[in-house]
């Protein structure tokens, strides 16, 4: 069932040629007339969405993504089609939308809630979640207006995701936070995407719109150009931006190249879907490239069958340097002792360029394997080997 239907949607701006910014311009010419150019913002765009889906919008700059995303939002109206949707809408479209720079951060979370339909009672019990989540602890009172950009956004963010909403409308907001605040942004995706959220999602970031996003639009000067499964997109909006000379954070890489499979091998090298704790335990990452992939780090993610992220490790922190990788080849990362309890666990793997700007291949889920342990009264995650020690 659709939630959100888009029927031919267009929507132009008029934009001054000439603007008045002095009084004496008004007496010099008073009957000299402004002219306008018009700007089609989006031409004749029409998809639905169905309940459930995670779809991504994008494209370049002034291609029309935050425009559409504001039309499906109520904040704009379109000059010719219609938008329905069915079900609560949550809108997080502009860094501050809805905040006053004067007020601190604890007056702006009730003022930002009620703005997003939450009731002050709901708020005053979400309110240490949100003051936690955007990792403003001892900031409550402190003016929006001493805030950095960063700190807003993860306000912004933490206050939208509080409120109970059926459909999200997500622009850019891993556009501004460090990476601790980007993988609670994955997180909270992962979360909505388990409870059936429909979410309606603009990024430049190309590795999040392949791993979270079902299908994919892309849009071009106003005009849907492509649409449908978030990898052939991607490669299709890398090759046009290739043609342009752009210099884009996707991964320029053809279908079949990149980081081709990850298998878990035991001691005697041999594939596995079980191991004890205690084991040990090496993951193959394979790759596949026609050309030279230059200092490229790699990143693998261990996630719990409930999506709770347990380890992530990268070979720049482990100051393993590569200097280029081509070819068809692999890259081991060996684990002796497996010290999680037991479980279902999946790996990910990112390649990224050598200052972590570009994600230049992404495989989700790329192997699983379950860990058994023979320890009755486990609670956790991972064992730690602490010693007791009697006076």
């Amino acid at each position: 069932m659709a939630v959100i239907e888009v029927s031919n949607i267009t929507k132009t701006f008029r934009i001054p040629q000439e603007r008045k910014t002095q009084l004496k311009e008004y007496f010099v010419n008073p009957f000299k007339k402004n002219t306008y150019k018009e700007f089609k913002a989006l031409d004749d765009v029409s998809f639905s969405i169905e309940k459930g889906e995670f779809v991504g919008i994008i494209g370049r700059n002034g291609s029309g993504k935050s425009t559409l995303l504001k039309i499906i939002s109520g904040i704009f109206l379109p000059n010719k089609g219609y938008v329905k949707t069915d079900g609560n809408v949550i809108p997080f479209l502009e860094l501050g939308v809805g905040f006053n720079m004067e007020l601190t951060a604890k007056e702006n979370i009730f003022l930002n809630g009620v703005i997003l339909g939450m009731s002050r009672s709901s708020l005053q019990s979400k309110y240490k979640d949100i003051i936690n989540f955007a990792e403003l602890e001892g900031f409550e009172n402190t003016q929006l207006k001493n805030f950095s950009s960063g700190m807003q956004v993860r306000l912004a963010f933490s206050i939208a995701m509080q409120a109970k909403g059926d459909i999200y409308i997500l622009d850019e907001v891993l556009a501004v936070g460090d990476m601790n605040f980007q993988q609670k942004c994955f997180n909270t995706f992962r979360k909505l995407k388990k409870e059936g959220k429909t979410i309606v999602f603009v990024s430049h970031s190309m590795g999040a719109v392949e791993e979270f996003c079902d299908r994919v639009i892309l849009l071009d000067h106003g005009k849907i150009q492509d649409e449908g499964d978030a990898f052939d997109v991607v490669r299709y909006y890398s090759e046009m931006s290739l043609k342009n000379g752009e210099n884009t954070s996707i991964n320029k890489v053809s279908k079949g190249e990149g980081i081709v499979s990850v298998k878990a091998l035991n001691l005697k090298l041999e594939e596995s879907s079980s191991f004890n704790m205690g084991d040990y335990i090496k993951l193959r990452i394979n790759y596949s490239f026609k050309g030279n992939i230059k200092n490229p780090i790699f990143e693998v993610n261990l996630y719990r069958n409930d999506g709770l992220c347990v380890a992530s490790l990268n070979t720049q922190d482990s100051e393993v340097e590569i200097n280029q990788i081509n070819g068809n080849s692999f890259i081991d990362l060996n684990i002796d002792n497996i010290n999680f309890f037991a479980g279902s666990y999946n790996v990910s793997v990112i390649l990224f360029s050598e200052d972590f700007s570009t994600e230049i291949s992404f495989l989700e889920n790329a192997c699983s394997f379950e860990i058994f342990s023979q320890k009755e009264r486990q609670s956790g995650v991972v064992e730690i080997l602490g010693k007791w020690e009697e006076k």
